[in-house]
């Protein structure tokens, strides 16, 4: 439980709701423990009276606990005798099985209500907490990591950790004093009645139990962490499709897709069998080895002066005292799957935020967009560079090109002006500020981003432009839309702003979505703009559209452009080569077609491409 204990910190939310399912735990386990074996105790003798006569029932007298050990009776001498007169005593008989299971059933229902109340708020805390962790991480981390395992560790494993931190400590609490419960009403029956000292030898096999415990732990939490897991690839597939219908169903993957998925179920209810058999292996074990001490018990006791009454009270009190053994080794296992699934859990917890704001952040000046890449090298893997002594100033107002093969290196510059990732070697500055020096959420409201394949939430028109400035007015937004020539296709819907995007803006055709993520540009207003491949993806009519608009939101701006259209960098101020990480020439399109074999060969070939089509 050492591990869980960081976690125990979400308790202090619900620890009132938390403190009061505990206290009623403690009195559904002493109702159990204690109260059953006792009622049977007083019930019996009153529904089957010996030679047919009820005598009264003699709860407390002084006269009994006159005969206690002197530590005992210090403890009890307060209480008054306690009798119930015979002609009552049928009553009390009925009636105190319904006190007592009232008692057990209140209780138990109002420690589950309110240890669920809990466990589900520390469930919303720990998912929060790791779900905000990954907002920060970098994204090398998403390029290692599957979507759908980072949604199984924080659906599925969140919940069994839960489980751990609320129920198990929930049973760690009351199952003693179910226990404890059972043992008083033992010890205070072998203190009036010798012949049930022998009973408490039967209690030597409880330490028996701890074999199997320990045994079945251990296997159960390999077994978890294999399950969990395969859970994973299993979600991962899941996402992968659903992200993809329209690709699978123009190859005709459906049957792959089934196929590949139903082979990852079956390994899953493989692995989850095998957690099953383990963990559902000890209770029975457990029962087994009760039953051998109750037997054992009953051998002690046979012979003896004891009446049948005190022999049923007394097996059911000692069955009442290993059923916690039972529920307390179950428990064990649960912790161990616990462990399993932290494991997974503490991976994303404990990867640094590799790019995080400096603890005293410097401003930003304002008023300008001048970028400079000084000796810049950048590699996931240092022995591996992707970039290459990048060695380049650009000017408030320039529009700078990146061109290049695949692979030559223009994305992950693009990534490295916002922080995306930081620079391996060498700085980069904004107005004269090295990009580690100032606040995250300070660089990048500087910085707008338009990609080829813009991200839409599944909202309102209206709020995802808002995004671009969250605050801003509606008479904001919409001059926004009406830059970004959105205006007139938003007010043609039915719904007009109020329109539901979809997911990922499925609901809006391509050229639509790229207007929507440009009127979020002009809404943002920053002094940098980043075109990423903006227009590649569009029909010629909607190029036209979204190309005027991206001139427009140009204007006055740093901006950055990779595309593959050199139709659409003709004007830049500048154009960079790329090739193999490294800036290979640098100048305009004139220049570069007569000087750099590498540009002219690149847009030789799209040319060639774009007559082909034709």
């Amino acid at each position: 439980m050492k591990r869980f204990l960081p976690y125990y910190s979400h308790l202090r939310q619900v620890i009132w709701p938390f403190i009061g399912a505990i206290c009623f735990g403690i009195i559904y386990g002493v109702a159990s423990g204690f109260g059953l074996p006792f009622m049977a105790s007083k019930v019996l003798p009153a529904l089957f009276p010996e030679d047919g006569i009820v005598q009264p029932l003699l709860l407390v007298t002084r006269e009994k606990l006159a005969s206690l050990p002197a530590w005992a009776h210090a403890l009890v001498s307060w209480l008054p005798d306690i009798i119930i007169p015979a002609s009552k005593v049928l009553g009390f008989a009925l009636l105190l099985p319904i006190v007592t299971f009232t008692i057990r059933g209140v209780s138990q229902f109002l420690n589950a209500y309110l240890l669920n109340y809990a466990g589900i708020r520390v469930l919303e805390a720990v998912r929060a907490q790791l779900f905000s962790h990954i907002q920060f991480l970098h994204l090398d981390f998403f390029r290692k990591h599957k979507s759908g395992d980072l949604i199984s560790r924080v659906s599925g494993d969140t919940t069994i950790v839960k489980g751990v931190v609320v129920d198990a400590t929930n049973d760690i609490l009351i199952q003693p004093f179910t226990l404890l419960g059972a043992m008083t009403y033992v010890t205070v029956l072998a203190l009036q009645k010798p012949d049930t000292v022998n009973f408490l030898l039967s209690l030597l096999v409880v330490p028996a139990a701890v074999l199997p415990i320990r045994y079945i732990g251990k296997k159960v939490q390999r077994k978890s962490q294999t399950m969990l897991r395969q859970a994973g690839e299993l979600n991962s597939i899941l996402t992968e499709s659903l992200q993809s219908p329209r690709e699978i169903r123009a190859y005709n993957l459906e049957h792959r897709e089934v196929s590949r998925f139903r082979e990852q179920v079956r390994k899953f209810f493989r692995f989850q069998m095998k957690v099953i058999k383990y963990d559902k292996m000890l209770s029975p074990i457990i029962e087994i080895i009760a039953a051998a001490g109750i037997t054992f018990a009953i051998y002690q006791v046979h012979g003896s002066s004891l009446d049948q009454t005190a022999v049923v009270s007394l097996v059911v009190a000692l069955y009442m005292a290993y059923e916690p053994v039972k529920k307390l080794g179950n428990l064990s296992n649960r912790i161990r799957q616990g462990e399993a699934a932290l494991d997974r859990i503490e991976e994303i917890l404990h990867s640094p935020i590799e790019v995080a704001t400096p603890a005293s952040p410097r401003p930003i000046p304002a008023g300008r967009g001048d970028v400079a890449f000084e000796r810049v090298s950048f590699g996931y893997d240092p022995e591996n560079l992707i970039l290459r002594d990048i060695d380049i100033s650009v000017r408030t107002g320039e529009v700078i090109a990146l061109v290049g093969a695949t692979g030559s290196g223009k994305s992950t510059f693009i990534n490295l002006i916002p922080r995306f990732y930081d620079a391996t070697a060498g700085r980069i500055t904004l107005n004269g500020v090295d990009l580690r020096e100032v606040a995250l959420s300070d660089l990048r409201d500087h910085i707008a981003l338009v990609s080829q394949q813009p991200i839409l939430f599944n909202d309102t028109i209206h709020n995802n432009i808002l995004l671009g400035r969250p605050g801003a007015t509606d008479a904001e937004i919409e001059e926004a839309a009406r830059r970004a020539q959105a205006l007139e296709f938003i007010t043609s819907f039915p719904d007009g702003w109020n329109t539901i995007v979809g997911e990922r803006g499925d609901r809006l055709s391509g050229g639509q979505r790229q207007r929507i993520a440009i009127a979020r540009a002009f809404l943002r207003d920053a002094p940098i703009l980043i075109l990423d491949e903006a227009t590649s993806a569009l029909d010629t009519e909607s190029e036209s559209q979204v190309q005027a608009a991206l001139e427009e939101l140009s204007r006055g701006k740093t901006t950055f452009i990779i595309a593959h259209r050199f139709s659409t960098i003709r004007n830049a101020t500048k154009i960079l080569v790329l090739d193999k990480g490294r800036i290979i020439a640098t100048g305009s399109h004139a220049e570069l077609y007569q000087a750099s074999p590498i540009y002219k060969n690149l847009h030789d070939l799209q040319a060639v491409s774009a007559g082909a089509g034709k």
